[in-house]
């Protein structure tokens, strides 16, 4: 297993992305989020884009399964 980032999920807002990513945070996840054009950030920008929310591939399932356990 490489530590290559793989993308768990699309979000349509970037404040719903960093909500994801401090979720996975508090169970120890690390995450970043790029929205279109390949930029990472760690906090909040705008909503103009959708986000996507992306972990190492070593944390994929359960970063996975926490999300949708809260939607």
């Amino acid at each position: 297993m490489s530590n290559k980032d793989v993308k768990v999920k699309n979000f349509n807002s970037n404040m719903l992305a960093e909500s994801a990513r401090n979720l996975l945070k508090e169970h120890g996840i690390e995450s970043i989020i790029k929205v279109e054009g390949g930029i990472e950030f760690q906090g909040a920008l705008g909503d103009s884009f959708g986000a996507d929310l992306y972990v190492l591939d070593k944390d994929y399932k359960k970063a996975k399964e926490i999300i949708e356990h809260e939607n």
